[in-house]
Protein backbone atom coordinates (compact mmCIF):
# COMPACT_ATOMS: atom_id res chain seq x y z
CA UNK A 1 0.00 0.00 0.00
CA UNK A 2 1.11 3.41 -1.00
CA UNK A 3 2.29 5.51 2.26
CA UNK A 4 0.21 8.87 2.87
CA UNK A 5 1.21 12.48 3.89
CA UNK A 6 0.59 13.37 7.34
CA UNK A 7 -2.20 15.56 8.04
CA UNK A 8 -1.32 18.93 7.31
CA UNK A 9 1.14 18.25 4.43
CA UNK A 10 -0.34 17.51 1.06
CA UNK A 11 1.56 16.51 -2.22
CA UNK A 12 0.99 18.29 -5.48
CA UNK A 13 1.99 16.93 -8.66
CA UNK A 14 4.12 19.55 -10.65
CA UNK A 15 4.01 18.10 -13.76
CA UNK A 16 7.89 18.38 -13.45
CA UNK A 17 9.53 17.24 -17.24
CA UNK A 18 5.86 16.55 -18.80
CA UNK A 19 5.79 13.27 -15.98
CA UNK A 20 3.30 12.99 -13.54
CA UNK A 21 5.84 10.89 -11.52
CA UNK A 22 8.40 12.77 -10.91
CA UNK A 23 8.39 15.99 -9.21
CA UNK A 24 6.66 16.31 -5.78
CA UNK A 25 6.10 19.68 -4.51
CA UNK A 26 4.39 19.53 -0.53
CA UNK A 27 1.26 22.17 0.23
CA UNK A 28 2.39 22.63 4.25
CA UNK A 29 0.12 24.45 6.92
CA UNK A 30 -2.98 24.85 8.61
CA UNK A 31 -3.75 28.50 9.00
CA UNK A 32 -0.90 29.74 6.84
CA UNK A 33 0.16 27.99 3.82
CA UNK A 34 4.11 27.26 2.45
CA UNK A 35 5.21 25.28 -0.80
CA UNK A 36 7.74 23.22 0.09
CA UNK A 37 10.30 22.92 -3.73
CA UNK A 38 7.36 24.40 -5.95
CA UNK A 39 9.43 23.08 -9.15
CA UNK A 40 10.30 25.22 -12.49
CA UNK A 41 8.50 28.00 -14.12
CA UNK A 42 7.06 25.33 -16.17
CA UNK A 43 5.31 23.89 -12.75
CA UNK A 44 3.53 27.49 -12.11
CA UNK A 45 0.31 27.29 -13.99
CA UNK A 46 -0.12 23.99 -12.87
CA UNK A 47 0.32 24.94 -9.09
CA UNK A 48 -2.18 27.22 -9.57
CA UNK A 49 -4.63 25.03 -11.50
CA UNK A 50 -4.76 22.90 -8.26
CA UNK A 51 -5.40 25.79 -5.89
CA UNK A 52 -8.48 27.00 -8.16
CA UNK A 53 -9.35 23.25 -8.08
CA UNK A 54 -9.26 22.90 -4.27
CA UNK A 55 -10.50 26.14 -3.91
CA UNK A 56 -7.80 27.57 -2.34
CA UNK A 57 -6.85 31.44 -2.42
CA UNK A 58 -3.55 31.90 -3.61
CA UNK A 59 -2.80 34.66 -0.99
CA UNK A 60 -3.05 32.01 1.50
CA UNK A 61 0.25 31.31 0.18
CA UNK A 62 2.72 32.69 2.84
CA UNK A 63 6.14 31.44 2.23
CA UNK A 64 8.50 29.21 -0.13
CA UNK A 65 10.52 26.78 1.36
CA UNK A 66 13.31 25.26 -0.72
CA UNK A 67 15.68 23.02 0.14
CA UNK A 68 18.08 23.99 -2.59
CA UNK A 69 18.16 26.32 -5.24
CA UNK A 70 18.58 23.51 -8.11
CA UNK A 71 15.81 24.57 -10.94
CA UNK A 72 14.12 21.86 -10.97
CA UNK A 73 13.22 22.64 -7.57
CA UNK A 74 13.60 26.54 -7.07
CA UNK A 75 12.63 27.84 -10.87
CA UNK A 76 8.90 28.72 -10.15
CA UNK A 77 9.92 30.69 -6.69
CA UNK A 78 10.90 34.53 -8.76
CA UNK A 79 7.67 34.03 -10.83
CA UNK A 80 5.08 32.85 -7.27
CA UNK A 81 6.98 35.67 -5.75
CA UNK A 82 6.01 38.23 -8.61
CA UNK A 83 2.31 37.14 -8.18
CA UNK A 84 2.73 37.58 -4.12
CA UNK A 85 4.90 40.50 -3.32
CA UNK A 86 4.96 39.62 0.21
CA UNK A 87 6.19 35.69 -0.07
CA UNK A 88 8.74 34.84 2.09
CA UNK A 89 11.19 32.30 0.55
CA UNK A 90 13.64 30.44 2.84
CA UNK A 91 16.71 29.50 1.68
CA UNK A 92 20.54 28.06 2.70
CA UNK A 93 22.58 31.31 2.63
CA UNK A 94 25.28 30.00 -0.10
CA UNK A 95 22.31 29.72 -2.36
CA UNK A 96 20.91 33.63 -1.44
CA UNK A 97 22.84 35.28 -3.54
CA UNK A 98 21.66 33.43 -6.86
CA UNK A 99 18.49 33.59 -6.34
CA UNK A 100 18.87 37.73 -6.69
CA UNK A 101 21.58 37.35 -9.53
CA UNK A 102 20.39 34.18 -11.43
CA UNK A 103 23.56 34.71 -13.95
CA UNK A 104 26.09 32.32 -12.78
CA UNK A 105 23.52 29.81 -11.61
CA UNK A 106 21.80 29.67 -15.46
CA UNK A 107 25.59 29.36 -16.78
CA UNK A 108 26.52 26.35 -14.36
CA UNK A 109 22.60 24.75 -14.58
CA UNK A 110 23.56 25.19 -18.84
CA UNK A 111 26.93 23.60 -18.58
CA UNK A 112 25.22 20.67 -16.66
CA UNK A 113 22.08 19.95 -18.89
CA UNK A 114 23.44 20.22 -22.15
CA UNK A 115 21.13 19.91 -24.60
CA UNK A 116 18.38 19.71 -21.85
CA UNK A 117 18.89 23.31 -20.40
CA UNK A 118 15.07 24.51 -22.35
CA UNK A 119 13.44 22.13 -19.99
CA UNK A 120 14.21 23.88 -16.53
CA UNK A 121 12.41 27.01 -17.37
CA UNK A 122 12.55 30.25 -17.30
CA UNK A 123 14.53 32.04 -13.74
CA UNK A 124 13.16 35.21 -12.11
CA UNK A 125 15.49 36.72 -9.72
CA UNK A 126 14.23 37.08 -6.29
CA UNK A 127 14.35 40.39 -4.20
CA UNK A 128 16.15 40.33 -1.66
CA UNK A 129 13.36 41.42 1.04
CA UNK A 130 11.87 38.36 0.01
CA UNK A 131 14.63 36.22 0.95
CA UNK A 132 15.01 34.31 4.34
CA UNK A 133 18.13 33.06 4.90
CA UNK A 134 19.11 30.46 6.99
CA UNK A 135 23.02 29.34 7.48
CA UNK A 136 23.25 26.47 10.35
CA UNK A 137 19.59 24.74 12.44
CA UNK A 138 17.05 27.32 12.66
CA UNK A 139 13.25 26.84 13.82
CA UNK A 140 10.65 28.93 12.58
CA UNK A 141 6.73 28.71 12.30
CA UNK A 142 4.19 28.09 9.32
CA UNK A 143 1.42 29.32 11.26
CA UNK A 144 0.47 26.77 13.90
CA UNK A 145 3.18 24.81 12.63
CA UNK A 146 7.38 24.16 14.07
CA UNK A 147 9.63 23.95 11.03
CA UNK A 148 13.02 23.21 12.31
CA UNK A 149 15.71 23.34 9.17
CA UNK A 150 19.12 22.52 9.10
CA UNK A 151 22.11 22.05 6.46
CA UNK A 152 22.57 18.81 4.51
CA UNK A 153 25.30 19.44 1.89
CA UNK A 154 26.63 16.80 -0.20
CA UNK A 155 24.35 17.22 -3.02
CA UNK A 156 24.73 20.62 -3.12
CA UNK A 157 26.53 22.95 -0.49
CA UNK A 158 23.72 25.03 0.00
CA UNK A 159 21.03 22.32 0.91
CA UNK A 160 18.67 22.30 3.85
CA UNK A 161 16.41 19.46 5.01
CA UNK A 162 13.14 20.63 6.95
CA UNK A 163 11.80 18.40 9.32
CA UNK A 164 7.94 19.12 10.93
CA UNK A 165 8.02 18.97 14.56
CA UNK A 166 4.18 18.21 14.40
CA UNK A 167 4.13 14.76 12.65
CA UNK A 168 7.72 14.12 12.14
CA UNK A 169 7.97 14.42 8.16
CA UNK A 170 11.01 15.31 6.56
CA UNK A 171 11.85 17.09 3.27
CA UNK A 172 15.12 15.72 2.77
CA UNK A 173 15.30 17.55 -0.68
CA UNK A 174 17.73 15.40 -3.28
CA UNK A 175 20.27 15.08 0.20
CA UNK A 176 18.56 11.49 0.29
CA UNK A 177 18.25 10.66 -2.87
CA UNK A 178 15.13 9.94 -5.53
CA UNK A 179 12.74 7.50 -4.44
CA UNK A 180 10.98 6.97 -8.07
CA UNK A 181 8.30 3.51 -8.41
CA UNK A 182 9.81 2.18 -4.74
CA UNK A 183 13.20 2.06 -5.53
CA UNK A 184 15.89 4.62 -4.78
CA UNK A 185 18.58 5.89 -7.23
CA UNK A 186 21.45 8.02 -6.47
CA UNK A 187 21.44 11.66 -7.21
CA UNK A 188 25.14 13.02 -7.81
CA UNK A 189 24.71 16.09 -10.15
CA UNK A 190 27.91 18.32 -10.90
CA UNK A 191 29.35 20.43 -10.09
CA UNK A 192 30.05 20.13 -6.13
CA UNK A 193 28.38 16.88 -5.60
CA UNK A 194 30.36 15.58 -2.26
CA UNK A 195 30.82 11.96 -1.06
CA UNK A 196 31.53 12.17 2.31
CA UNK A 197 29.05 15.25 2.94
CA UNK A 198 26.58 13.54 1.88
CA UNK A 199 27.20 10.46 3.62
CA UNK A 200 27.20 12.82 7.00
CA UNK A 201 23.69 14.41 6.12
CA UNK A 202 22.86 11.02 5.68
CA UNK A 203 23.46 10.52 9.43
CA UNK A 204 22.10 13.58 10.51
CA UNK A 205 18.64 13.24 8.63
CA UNK A 206 18.65 9.88 10.77
CA UNK A 207 19.17 11.36 13.85
CA UNK A 208 16.41 13.43 13.18
CA UNK A 209 14.14 9.77 13.77
CA UNK A 210 11.53 11.05 11.04
CA UNK A 211 8.45 9.56 10.96
CA UNK A 212 8.24 9.69 6.76
CA UNK A 213 10.30 11.04 4.03
CA UNK A 214 8.58 13.50 1.89
CA UNK A 215 10.73 13.17 -1.20
CA UNK A 216 10.48 15.57 -4.36
CA UNK A 217 11.45 13.04 -6.76
CA UNK A 218 9.11 11.16 -5.84
CA UNK A 219 6.38 11.11 -2.81
CA UNK A 220 6.68 10.10 0.54
CA UNK A 221 8.60 6.85 1.55
CA UNK A 222 7.43 5.13 4.87
CA UNK A 223 10.19 3.28 6.91
CA UNK A 224 12.95 6.12 6.55
CA UNK A 225 15.96 4.61 8.63
CA UNK A 226 15.79 1.55 6.05
CA UNK A 227 15.72 4.16 3.45
CA UNK A 228 18.90 6.16 4.55
CA UNK A 229 20.35 3.22 5.43
CA UNK A 230 20.05 1.84 2.17
CA UNK A 231 20.62 5.03 0.35
CA UNK A 232 23.64 5.20 2.23
CA UNK A 233 24.93 1.85 0.64
CA UNK A 234 23.44 2.57 -2.80
CA UNK A 235 25.75 6.23 -3.12
CA UNK A 236 28.17 4.16 -1.69
CA UNK A 237 28.39 1.57 -4.51
CA UNK A 238 27.43 3.87 -7.05
CA UNK A 239 30.69 5.67 -6.21
CA UNK A 240 32.29 2.88 -6.30
CA UNK A 241 31.28 1.21 -9.86
CA UNK A 242 32.25 5.06 -11.43
CA UNK A 243 35.73 5.08 -9.38
CA UNK A 244 36.63 1.14 -10.99
CA UNK A 245 35.28 2.13 -14.82
CA UNK A 246 37.05 5.43 -14.84
CA UNK A 247 40.34 3.66 -14.28
CA UNK A 248 39.50 1.01 -16.77
CA UNK A 249 38.43 3.50 -19.89
CA UNK A 250 40.45 6.38 -21.11
CA UNK A 251 37.63 7.83 -22.91
CA UNK A 252 34.52 9.08 -20.65
CA UNK A 253 32.29 7.90 -23.73
CA UNK A 254 33.18 4.42 -23.41
CA UNK A 255 32.51 4.61 -19.38
CA UNK A 256 28.92 6.23 -19.92
CA UNK A 257 28.05 3.82 -22.14
CA UNK A 258 29.05 0.83 -20.19
CA UNK A 259 26.89 2.70 -16.65
CA UNK A 260 24.43 3.24 -19.34
CA UNK A 261 24.19 -0.52 -20.37
CA UNK A 262 24.15 -2.05 -16.65
CA UNK A 263 21.78 0.93 -14.78
CA UNK A 264 18.75 0.30 -17.74
CA UNK A 265 16.61 -0.13 -14.85
CA UNK A 266 16.69 3.49 -13.22
CA UNK A 267 15.18 4.96 -16.68
CA UNK A 268 11.72 5.07 -15.02
CA UNK A 269 9.09 7.72 -13.64
CA UNK A 270 10.91 10.52 -15.70
CA UNK A 271 14.12 9.96 -14.71
CA UNK A 272 15.96 9.73 -18.11
CA UNK A 273 19.21 8.24 -19.86
CA UNK A 274 20.36 12.32 -19.91
CA UNK A 275 20.23 12.04 -15.85
CA UNK A 276 21.96 9.14 -15.59
CA UNK A 277 24.53 10.74 -17.45
CA UNK A 278 24.62 14.39 -15.82
CA UNK A 279 24.73 12.08 -12.50
CA UNK A 280 27.61 10.34 -13.91
CA UNK A 281 29.62 13.53 -14.84
CA UNK A 282 29.02 14.91 -11.49
CA UNK A 283 30.77 12.19 -9.27
CA UNK A 284 33.40 12.18 -12.00
CA UNK A 285 33.84 15.70 -10.93
CA UNK A 286 34.18 14.86 -7.35
CA UNK A 287 36.95 12.31 -8.06
CA UNK A 288 38.72 15.32 -10.13
CA UNK A 289 38.61 18.29 -7.22
CA UNK A 290 39.22 15.47 -4.58
CA UNK A 291 42.68 14.70 -6.84
CA UNK A 292 43.49 18.13 -7.55
CA UNK A 293 43.34 18.90 -3.32
CA UNK A 294 45.73 15.85 -2.86
CA UNK A 295 48.64 17.15 -4.76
Amino acid sequence: MKAETPEGITLIRNGLFDNGDYGSTYLVGHDQLALVDPGTSYSVPVLLEWFEEHSLSLSNLKYILLTHIHLDHAGAAGHLVEKLPNLKVYLHRKGAPHLRDPAELLESVREATGDRFSEYGEFKPIPEENLETIGGEKTFNIGSKEIVAFPTPGHAPHHLAYYDNETGGLFPGDSAGLYLGGRLIPSTPPPTFNLEKSLDSLTRMKESNPSILLYPHFGPGENPGELIDDYKRKLRDWVEQVDKLRSRYEEEEKLVTEIIETKRDWIRNGFSVEELKMNIRGVLKYFSWREDDQK
